[in-house]
């Protein structure tokens, strides 16, 4: 119902002997909704049929019916995988697919409520360019965005086709026309008194090529209608073709009413002939279509059929008992010799191409029985038989060696070795003939295959015992032997197969690999395929090469021919997985359907998805729960079923493979609804009882508080005023505390005052001092000039003498004031000098180098050397702030 990817177009190539893979489909299948009139495939393989009771759906496994308008439904066009029209009779319309993804009809027939004196049966449906055009016997109706252009047939119209870009259409009495625009253009007339009916039409390169119901094929080339005088066309004539269909660019399908099908090449050469000898329900063939998987689909006089040209397997089934079921084959000298359960046959090998109504074999005289194997040795024919070992003579057989059983045979340096019902035969040639010599010592039991490894080794196969590996000696005496019993191995029919790569032991389930080294069969893996063809004889499940382009296959009833020249393609084909259905389940078991990013609720939160690859047969499946599941086995199943999953969100990975290669891989997300308990409602619900809980605890513990109140208020009050008592008493040592901290730094800032005024005063009085005797000097210049040199001298010395007594004096002070922090410094840094001590206080005090510089008449320079000193004695580094670090001690 949903798919993914699409189909590529087959790339025709397959084998022209046997029958192509047929499956048939009787009426019970499909709910007997009658006739198959018409049939056409979606993008994504599913295949939709034109039924008498309306639409049917089929894509590989499951029939779906739809009912639409009342009539017989006639023809259909797949537009794309939801939308479809169809016409039948007195009515045509439209299918869409809705919300559900299910199919509803919508009738678009303008005359439906009106149909008097109107009896229209719509026999096809075209897509042309955006129009779609549905044609009866009196009128083509074009419609396009809902509305239609109606054109009236000339006279009466007997068919109408597509021819690659073109439609056509066919004229009881004018002739061959083609659509041109919203008209009709004629392109001949039909030959006069001929009874031209026009089947089909297709492109040729000498021009268009005319499939007639009665007179075969007619070329139209350069204005002039020929009969084409090829095989097909002597065939058709008289089988009465009534459906056509190209198969691909290279071949062509031709249904017939009396012979079956019949598909040839572009030229008319006949490929294959299938008809109720070669396993059809009937030779009425009512409707062709082939499909982009490979498909060739018939819809019946009863029932419908599918041929599966994608397939290199072709089949022959003896439908009429002329040779039972194969188990052997050779080619030898342009025959082909096959051996069964009912004796030797031979037939030319060219007679095996199935361009005739029926295969040809004749019975060997004297080979009556069980056929077991063919081996051509020495430009002979050796017949393993049930009655013993025989060799082909022209058209009869020879006994060489009555020993009962002869199942395989095998050359051995200059012996013949044979694996009978019991044991090993050895033979020896005496000239052109093959004679007994001995059985095998040591080797019992039904030796049903034999292989030479190499030199002297041998494998020995005995089915429900085991393996055998034996040495042989020069005797051909098993010098010796490692015996590996059958339940070493898992699965049914063990096969020993012989490749460039050693031996290899195959069962139905795995492959396993001959470890010379450890003696015993390792690597085991993981069976290659399913079988190619089903019906296979029992232990038959690898083919037998006969040709460079053939293998030969064992079948019930039959056999059948694998064509090696191109192996079955899936490798640069985009095939579609798709989702069919998806069921939620109960606990109740009620379902529901759903699609992908749906939510789920909880409550059907097990699961049943079926998915397909329509149409494709011998696909296999395998699916993972999320990314961090792990991937089932594969299997041929394809519904899979998840059961009690958790809420949130979940994706299902499905993909699909076919011969070993993985086709497309699939992602289908949803979500699991969390439970009733834990939706929204649910923790409303919880969230209310929780306040109603909480509300009615609070209640209890409210009268609870109020019956302890009174008490609980007088020992409070008590409490209340012991702590009150308590904390005044903590306030008052707390403002004592204040009080002396307060004190002392008063204390401190007193002291400092004073000693700032102390030195103040001193250093007025030094000034006044020095005032008085300065002015004396001065004085005393005036009045005796001739001293003034020596008077200005003493000057000089006398204010040198006031600035040094300055500088000491600003250092005392400085030293005074600083007398706690020396002490700290001195504490920690015991290596300080009384100039360090004094640099720090100017740093703390927030001089820089200068300004330091100037009070101790230095170079700034020096200041800063004086700095990185200083550092080092604090052991403080370049990038730690010195000012800082002095403020914080």
């Amino acid at each position: 119902m949903l798919y993914w990817g699409t189909l590529a177009t087959f790339a025709q190539s397959f084998s022209e002997k046997g029958v192509p893979l047929l499956q048939n489909y009787t009426p019970s299948q499909y709910q007997h909704k009658g006739k198959i009139w018409d049939i056409g495939s979606a993008p994504n393989g599913i295949v939709y049929m034109a039924a008498d009771e309306g639409l049917l759906e089929f894509d590989g496994k499951t029939w779906t019916s739809f009912r639409g308008s009342d009539g017989f439904t006639r023809s259909l066009l797949v537009d794309n995988d939801s939308t479809i029209y169809t016409g039948s009779d007195l009515d045509f319309g439209v299918w869409k697919r809705n919300s559900y993804r299910v199919f509803e009809y919508t009738s678009l027939y303008p005359f439906k409520e009106d149909i008097t004196g109107v009896n229209e049966e719509f026999w096809n449906v075209f897509k042309l360019n955006d129009n779609v055009l549905f044609v009866s016997s009196q009128n083509i109706y074009i419609y396009k965005n809902q509305h239609f252009t109606k054109i009236s047939a000339p006279t009466h119209f007997t068919g109408s086709f597509s021819v690659n870009d073109s439609l056509y259409f066919a004229d009881e009495k004018a002739g061959l026309f083609r659509m041109d625009g919203l008209s009709l253009k004629q392109v001949f007339k039909f030959p006069a008194g001929a009874g031209f009916e026009i089947a089909g039409i297709y492109r040729h390169p000498k021009g268009i090529v005319l499939v007639t119901k009665n007179s075969g094929l007619a070329l139209f080339s350069s204005g002039k209608l020929s009969i084409l005088n090829n095989a097909v066309s002597q065939h058709l004539q008289t089988a009465k073709v009534f459906s056509f269909t190209p198969v691909g660019d290279q071949y062509l399908a031709f249904g017939t009413i009396l012979k079956g099908l019949y598909i040839t090449d572009i030229n008319g050469r006949i490929i294959h002939q299938i008809n109720r000898n070669k396993g059809l329900p009937n030779n009425t063939i009512l409707s062709l279509h082939y499909s982009p998987s490979g498909k060739l689909w018939m819809g019946m006089d009863y029932g419908v059929s599918a041929i599966d040209l994608h397939r290199k397997v072709t089949t022959f089934y003896d439908f009429r008992g002329d040779f039972g079921s194969g188990s052997a084959a050779l080619i030898y000298n342009e025959n082909f010799y096959l051996g069964t359960n009912q004796g030797l046959y031979q037939s030319a090998w060219d007679d095996l191409n199935n361009d005739s109504d029926y295969n040809r074999f004749r019975l060997i005289p004297g080979s009556e029985g069980q056929v077991w194997c063919l081996e051509e040795i020495d430009n002979s024919v050796l017949l393993g038989h049930d009655k013993g070992l025989f060799i082909l003579n022209g058209n009869s057989i020879q006994k060489i060696s009555d020993e009962p059983g002869v199942w395989t045979i095998v050359p051995y340096k200059d012996y013949l070795l044979t694996g009978n019902y019991n044991g090993i035969s050895i033979f020896r040639k005496a000239g052109n003939t093959w004679t007994f010599l001995k059985k095998m010592e040591l080797i019992l039991g039904s030796c049903n295959q034999l292989i030479v490894e190499k030199d002297n080794i041998l494998w020995i196969n005995i089915p429900n015992f085991g393996v055998i590996r034996v040495v042989l000696d020069d005797n051909l005496y098993p010098a010796e032997r490692l015996i590996i019993k059958d339940k070493e191995f898992d699965g049914a029919n063990p096969y020993l197969k012989k490749s460039d790569s050693g031996i290899h032991l195959l069962t139905d389930r795995f492959q396993y690999t001959f470890s010379s080294a450890e003696r015993k069969f390792v690597n085991k893996v993981d069976a290659e395929s399913q079988p190619e063809i089903d019906g296979l004889v029992n232990g038959a499940s690898q083919p037998i090469v006969i040709h460079q382009d053939y293998a030969f296959y064992p079948v019930y009833n039959g056999f059948a021919l694998k064509y090696l020249r191109s192996g079955d393609k899936t490798s640069g084909q985009a095939y579609s997985l798709c989702v069919r259905k998806m069921e939620a389940i109960g606990r109740n078991h009620d379902k529901t359907d759903f699609y992908p990013e749906a939510s789920i609720p909880f409550r059907q939160n097990s699961l049943k998805i079926e998915c397909i690859v329509p149409n494709l047969d011998k696909v296999l499946y395998q699916y993972k729960l999320d990314e961090s599941g792990r991937w089932s086995p594969w299997d041929s199943n394809n519904t899979f079923e998840l059961f009690n999953l958790k809420r949130g969100k979940h994706t299902l990975f499905v993909r699909a493979s076919m011969n070993n290669e993985i086709l497309q891989t699939l992602a289908i997300p949803f979500r699991i609804e969390a439970p009733w308990f834990h939706s929204w409602l649910a923790y409303l619900i919880y969230f209310v009882t929780a306040v109603l809980i909480v509300y009615g605890l609070l209640s209890l513990q409210k009268l609870s508080l109020k019956k302890h109140r009174k008490q609980h208020l007088i020992k409070e009050q008590r409490s209340l005023r012991e702590q009150a008592e308590k904390h005044r008493q903590e306030m008052m040592m707390l403002e004592q505390d204040m009080l002396k901290v307060e004190y002392n730094k008063l204390k401190q800032q007193l002291k400092a005052k004073t000693i700032e005024l102390a030195c103040k005063a001193r250093v007025d009085d030094e000034k006044n001092r020095m005032l008085l005797s300065l002015k004396e000097k001065f004085e005393r210049v005036q009045k005796e000039p001739a001293l003034a040199q020596m008077i200005l001298k003493e000057i000089n010395r006398i204010l040198e003498s006031y600035i040094n007594t300055e500088v000491n004096t600003f250092e005392i002070q400085i030293d005074e004031l600083h007398q706690e922090f020396y002490k700290k410094l001195k504490d920690r840094y015991p290596g300080l000098s009384n100039n360090d001590l004094r640099l720090c206080a100017y740093l703390k005090i927030g001089l820089n180098s200068r300004e330091i510089a100037d009070i101790l008449n230095i170079l700034p320079s020096s200041a800063f050397i004086s700095r990185s000193r200083l550092r080092k004695k604090l052991d403080i580094g370049a990038d730690e702030d010195l000012y800082e670090f002095l403020n914080s001690i």
